[in-house]
């Protein structure tokens, strides 16, 4: 009766394990394969981000450079403005004459 038991047990519960640990497995893999997507995919983002702030960088040295030509030009270029001149105006007082 023992032996008729053992052969049961293992097939049916051994294997049944076996069935569900592999699933489990299968499982993690899964899940393992879709962590290094989004780790790759975040090297990406994060190499792109990088890239993108060097490119802000440069972009907004030119802009200096280009802005500081610009007015070192407006400067040498600049004429002094004419001055002008302000007259004061004289005041006539009207004489009353009395009849």
């Amino acid at each position: 009766m023992s032996a008729v038991l053992e052969t049961y047990f293992q097939h049916v519960v051994v294997d049944k394990l076996n069935e569900t640990i592999a699933k489990q497995f299968e499982e993690m893999r899964e899940d393992l394969q879709v962590l290094k997507q989004l780790k790759s995919d975040y090297t990406s983002l994060r190499t792109e981000l990088d890239t993108l702030k060097q490119r802000f960088l440069e972009s907004g040295n030119e802009i200096n450079e280009m802005l500081t030509k610009t007015s070192k030009k407006a400067v040498a270029t600049k004429k002094p403005a004419a001055k002008k001149t302000t007259t004061k105006k004289l005041t006539v007082k009207k004489k009353t004459t009395k009849k």
